[in-house]
């Protein structure tokens, strides 16, 4: 999504960061849009085409 609709991706990143500032308001852990369990921006870094998997396919 971060290549093909970045203005999509940009409001997805919007929407976890302002999940997290009112969780973090209740005293709540993050929540992250990804399975990766860091933020959207961070698991999906601009300008990169792969994911963060190593040779053998495991998440770094």
């Amino acid at each position: 999504m971060r290549r093909s609709e970045p203005e999509l991706f940009e409001r997805a990143g919007q929407l976890e960061e302002l999940l997290n500032r009112r969780r973090a308001g209740l005293g709540k852990n993050h929540v992250w849009l990804t399975r990766f369990n860091r933020p959207l921006r961070a698991a999906v870094p601009d300008g990169v085409d792969t994911l963060p998997f190593d040779e053998m396919g495991l998440r770094l």
